[in-house]
This record gives structure tokens, sequence and C-alpha cells, in this order.
């Protein structure tokens, strides 16, 4: 159960190649796409500008490259260079922070989903021996340190109950089937507003 005085443990979203737009810099590339509307930032008010930023989904939790406009260098930037990036896809900003590795020690690069009294995070941990690209996703939660255990597909519903089974109308839903890890940004917002109980029990035939 995850108290609101307990520490926290845990995420990524691993981006695709995304063809949005070359310019002639990037144009020298042609096996790289770049990302645009991106910012990188390394510290609060300290954003690093014209670049193209370029995500190999291989291994953007642990760099990310980018080149200058103006001179065409391009820089590989690890999670102990820069605070953070992001990018807009589809009217919706991606953003992605320098953490401690939940599971490991060094930093890498996690996908922000919600921002609270609790931050979630998601991690995409690469399937590299199978024939098709393919993920494990993780999700983790942060209040000055990781909370552990991290949220999984494979035990859906056991590891959302033993975070948020202290408010009880998130309890009934996620008992119920009505919300699951699709709707993860849903249960973060409702456990934001939620007042935490452990007086109650539900049971389902």
């Amino acid at each position: 159960m995850l108290s609101r005085k307990n520490s926290i443990y845990g995420l990524l979203l691993v981006a695709g190649l995304l063809l949005i737009r070359f310019n002639p810099v990037a144009a020298q590339n042609a096996t790289k796409t770049f990302l645009a509307d991106a910012k990188v930032w390394k510290g609060p008010g300290d954003t690093i500008r014209n670049m193209l930023i370029y995500i190999n989904q291989y291994n953007c939790q642990f760099n990310i490259s980018l080149t200058d406009t103006i001179t065409g260098t391009t820089t590989l930037y690890s999670p102990k260079d820069i605070q953070g990036f992001s990018y807009i896809i589809q009217d919706e900003t991606v953003e992605y922070t320098s953490m401690p590795n939940p599971t490991d020690l060094g930093k890498i690069f996690l996908r922000v989903l919600y921002r609270g009294t609790y931050t979630l995070y998601q991690f995409l941990e690469i399937n590299y021996n199978t024939p098709a690209l393919s993920f494990d996703v993780y999700y983790f939660l942060w209040k000055d340190e990781w909370i552990n255990p991290p949220l999984t597909q494979k035990f859906e519903r056991e590891s959302l109950l033993s975070h948020f089974s202290d408010c009880p109308e998130l309890e009934y839903k996620i008992k119920t089937g009505e919300y699951g890890l699709s709707k993860i940004r849903n249960i973060m917002t409702e456990y934001e507003d939620c007042k935490l109980t452990d007086e109650y029990e539900f049971f389902f035939e």
C-alpha cells in the first residue's frame, strides 16, 4: 500500500523513430530521424538551443544525440549531462527527465506521465531476443525516492492494489476491472484527491 509518508520506487517510454522534418544538417544522414519542436535543458532556465534532437529507440534511456543546426556538429548527451528533454507529437508534449535508475546505480532517462504529490514515470525495457521489436512496460512512482514495487502489466491488478488500495473508490474500480494500467493517469489524478483510509475493504465473488 502506498502511504503519503512513504518513499517511492520508480519509469520511461522509449520513443519510436519519428520522421517529422529535416533541415540541411539533418539531411546529411538520411538514416536518422530528428524531432521537431524539441527542447533540451541542462537545468532550470538553462535550455540548449539551435539543436536538432535525435532519439535512438534502442538506447534513448541512456543517451540522446543533438546536432547543432549552424555548425552541423553532433554531440551525444547522457542522463549525467542534461536534466531532461521534451518534444511534441500529435499535439502531446512528451517529456523525459534524468532520474536515478530505479533498479540499479546510475541515471537513465524516464518518461514523465504524471506530476503531483507523486510523480509517475514509465520505462520500456527492450526485448532483444525476439524476432520483432517488443517492450516490457514498467511504471514507477517517485516522492523523494522510488516507491517499490513497480507497476507491471504482468501483475496489473496486484501491483495497482499494492499502491492504491487505501483509496476505497480506486480499490473498487481496480478490483472490478474498470481501471487498469491503460487508465493510469486517471488513477493518479483520483488518488491525488482521494480521502485515504484503511477502514474499507471490498469483496467480490
